[in-house]
């Protein structure tokens, strides 16, 4: 049986320059659309992010990075991503359980010590020991310790004398039983819960879908010869 040969040649760098020729277009083109499908998805997932009631921190937090970060890929990418690692729950939604508990901070409790999150535990890490009590039908709940005569707003400091006042009236028993001295009082800090469901709050799937579902266009609009 006959066999058919083809052979294929070029004159030497005619072939090369070809291939750039029609690579340059298709590389910007592609780097182009990402580039816009990118902006499209920065916007529209900030605005989601805003329009849940969450301020310009986690808004800002969304990022996009497009590869290459100069010059145009056949190959370019956007990395889209959160900083914060548990944005997740409000872009999906979870039940989270407690071991056994978990402590919600009161509206009133202190939202940062020590430039951290003042959790349950870095309350007692950074401030001292929670006082827990129970209430028959009711959520427990852990209290700290302040003076009886602190006013206004309250405040890591103003915990932190709380507790070395009431360290320093159990080891002096004149102090602990002076008539009209600077007392302690406990105020509620954490209320304790078994789970909690968080909804989905976000939109930043969406955002990503809408943006490529775009990409063909984007790419043909920024497509030139």
């Amino acid at each position: 049986m006959s066999q058919l040969k083809l052979i294929v040649a070029s004159i030497e760098g005619k072939f090369s320059s070809a291939v750039r020729e029609i690579y340059k277009p298709i590389a910007e083109a592609g780097t182009a659309a990402i580039r816009q499908a990118g902006d499209d998805v920065k916007r529209d997932a900030r605005a989601s992010i805003a329009s849940a009631g969450f301020g310009s921190k986690w808004q800002n937090a969304l990022r996009v990075d497009v590869y290459p970060k100069r010059g145009s890929s056949a190959r370019a990418a956007a990395h889209i991503y959160h900083k914060i690692p548990y944005a997740a729950v409000f872009e999906r939604g979870a039940t989270i359980h407690g071991k056994p508990m978990l402590w919600i901070p009161m509206s009133h409790t202190p939202k940062r010590a020590n430039g951290a999150r003042l959790t349950a535990a870095a309350y007692v890490r950074t401030i001292g020991p929670l006082v827990s009590f129970n209430r028959p039908g009711k959520p427990p709940m852990l209290a700290g310790q302040i003076k009886a005569s602190a006013k206004g707003n309250v405040t890591p400091a103003k915990l932190r004398s709380g507790k070395k006042l009431a360290a320093k009236t159990l080891t002096n028993k004149k102090l602990a039983h002076k008539k009209g001295g600077a007392g302690v009082r406990l105020i509620p800090l954490y209320t304790g819960i078994s789970t909690v469901t968080i909804r989905r709050r976000f939109g930043i799937y969406a955002a990503i879908n809408r943006a490529r579902a775009n990409l063909a266009s984007y790419y043909l609009a920024n497509l030139k010869g």
